[in-house]
């Protein structure tokens, strides 16, 4: 569901690089040349990221001196539309687009991608990894600005702890075992979420089980008392009283506004 590479060398623009994935990215590190698609030919600027889409073969004319490769499935992008309610995530791969990032941000990134491959090679759960995609997608494509003022290390504890979150959501919801598998105390945990995130381990928790609520009603078949059960509520009435604090609406006016 995901394959990323460092790339580097001499490239002519008569053999096309190879994805496995529908969605690609590529990231120059240090460059020069083109890149070269259907629409034309773009130049590779150090710390410039592409945002390649599906159609189209991917070229390269010139040097790459240091760089990734970055391509994966439809599946981990919806993850990141899930996240990414605004147009501009969803047109990130519309078109080829590029970004180009400043040197702190170019230092992040590449950080960011040589710890996404170790998870990647520690074969990771992809539900793990979707979150850190999901993160890295969100800093690149500049949809996520609160994180541009992070440094490295509150981006990676951030990458963590959203990985942990949606590997335990729906069993877990005690702070202690959050904070642990932090490395963190409870207090410290809730003052770095307050920091980071402007959000509390609870608050977080109920947004992740509502947000996945919402899925469960309008794709899945499961019936509401089997959606309560799957996201760790011991009574259906209290699934019913959460969703609607958090929507508004019951989620039997939901299901029903869902199916008309």
């Amino acid at each position: 569901m995901i394959q990323l590479e460092p790339i580097s060398g001499f490239f002519r623009r008569e053999r096309a690089l190879q994805a496995i994935y529908p969605m690609r990215m590529l990231i120059v590190c240090q460059g020069k040349g083109f890149l070269c698609m259907n629409s034309g030919d773009y130049p590779l600027l150090n710390g410039r990221i592409f945002f390649i889409p599906e159609e189209g073969l991917v070229r390269l004319d010139g040097e790459m001196s240091s760089g990734y490769w970055l391509s994966f499935s439809s599946l981990l992008y919806a993850e990141f539309l899930q996240q990414h309610l605004d147009p501009q995530a969803k047109n990130l791969f519309l078109n080829l687009s590029f970004r180009d990032l400043d040197p702190q941000k170019s230092s992040k990134t590449y950080n960011l991608l040589d710890q996404l491959k170790r998870e990647i090679d520690h074969k990771r759960d992809m539900s793990y990894i979707a979150q850190y995609l999901s993160l890295f997608l969100g800093f690149t494509a500049g949809l996520d600005g609160y994180l541009a003022a992070l440094t490295l290390d509150d981006l990676q504890q951030v990458l963590r702890f959203r990985a942990i979150l949606e590997q335990f959501y729906k069993q877990e919801r005690s702070i202690q075992f959050y904070a642990e598998g932090m490395g963190m105390s409870p207090g410290r945990l809730n003052k770095f979420l307050d920091r980071v995130l402007g959000k509390s381990l609870t608050v977080l928790i109920k947004d992740r089980i509502m947000r996945e609520a919402e899925v469960l009603l309008l794709h899945s078949d499961y019936t509401i008392d089997q959606i309560a059960e799957i996201l760790g509520f011991e009574q259906t009435t209290s699934f019913n009283t959460s969703f609607k604090r958090h929507k508004g609406m019951s989620v039997f006016q939901f299901s029903r506004l869902s199916i008309s």
